[in-house]
């Protein structure tokens, strides 16, 4: 269908560029995006997308806004405290472009409905915060034959890449056994708000540049480190041992050595009301402890930890707890590599805690 002339004019700034066109607005007119994840890169993405006339867009996402998202999520506000992430993206991407179609997915997705959820878009944002749902979207992406965008943000830094996992490298091949791992989300391992809307702006980008056939990231890896302005972009294989996309064998043994004994708030709260209670050990920064913490729990340096075992004696019986479980995942694995065997991780960590057990803690 040809553009209208309102459309001509709401877009006349991307028209006149070079390989863009009528034709080209038409394509991404056209188009139909997933984008999974409205936090930090998410909601950023989201922006730019609506605001370049992609015909129909999905978002996918859990959970309210809080006080502590709103200094990189910039399409809420103060006033948005509290209320749902999805049912604000709808109000907000339709005032800036009432023509685009936005559908809202409210709930975690996971390896059983995630398939279902991004089968009707042509491409997909991750621009999620966790290994587990990054998995699951490499492994529906193969299934789908869906190209995807992946971007990550921490601290400084940003990653980028784009996947075609039925024809390129996948994240499996990128990192083998992903929904395994831990990784430091904004709330344990910090983030700046511009970094995140610069991987956002590039990720959005990306999307754009695959629906007009533009040059992509597509088989390439990009690391950004934008404290010193060194950006770097590597080639990625196919592998064929990768556990996804190949032939899985090989990184079995790697694969195993991620995994981590977890202990729920259930049972957590069941064994330090017992006569033998485990000790609790909150690896956060000083400042978050003297926020909110379990109650009987003793702070640990988390970089001491790391270092030296800080102290602990490998005979005692260890529970590790952090914002979400990161942190003490990590501290886990290098407590086990110093021969400590009776430690457990809190799964979820304090967000989990808070949610499950004690409603008035604190969150933030």
């Amino acid at each position: 269908m040809p553009l209208s002339k309102e459309e001509l004019i709401r877009y006349s700034r991307q028209l006149v560029v070079p390989g863009v066109g009528p034709e080209g607005q038409e394509k991404i007119k056209a188009a139909k995006v997933a984008v999974v994840g409205a936090g930090g890169l998410g909601s950023l993405v989201l922006g730019y997308l609506v605001g370049a006339g992609v015909g129909e867009i999905g978002a996918f996402d859990f959970g309210p806004v809080e006080l502590s998202n709103l200094h990189r999520q910039l399409i809420y506000g103060t006033g948005d405290i509290g209320r749902l992430k999805t049912e604000l993206v709808e109000q907000r991407l339709r005032e800036i472009n009432p023509e685009v179609k936005v559908n809202t997915g409210e709930g975690l997705l996971t390896g059983e409905n995630i398939e279902a959820a991004l089968a009707g878009y042509d491409y997909i944002a991750d621009c999620t915060d966790n290994f587990t749902t990054r998995a699951a979207i490499n492994k529906a992406c193969l299934r789908l034959k869906k190209t995807y965008v992946h971007g990550a943000v921490y601290q400084f830094e940003g990653q980028l890449a784009v996947f075609e996992p039925h024809s390129g490298p996948c994240l499996g091949c990128l990192l083998p056994g992903a929904e395994n791992q831990e990784n430091q989300a904004c709330a344990e391992a910090g983030v700046m708000g511009p970094a995140a809307g610069a991987v956002a702006s590039m990720q959005a980008l990306e999307i754009l540049k695959l629906i007009l056939g533009f040059g992509t990231l597509k088989g390439k890896f990009a690391m950004l480190d934008f404290q010193f302005a060194d950006f770097n972009v590597v080639e990625l294989k196919k592998r064929a041992d990768c556990p996804v996309c190949g032939k899985p064998g090989r990184d079995k043994k790697f694969i195993d050595s991620l995994a981590v004994d977890f202990i729920t708030p259930e049972e957590l709260n069941k064994r330090l009301a017992s006569k033998t209670p485990p000790r609790l050990l909150d690896l956060r920064y000083s400042w978050e402890h003297d926020l909110c913490n379990i109650t009987g729990d003793t702070w640990l340096d988390f970089d001491e930890l790391m270092k030296n075992g800080a102290g602990l004696k490998a005979g005692e019986e260890l529970v590790l707890y952090c914002k979400a479980q990161s942190k003490s995942a990590a501290a886990w694995r290098s407590l086990r590599a110093k021969g400590f065997k009776n430690i457990s991780v809190l799964k979820g960590g304090l967000d989990s805690w808070a949610e499950k057990i004690d409603s008035k803690m604190t969150r933030y």
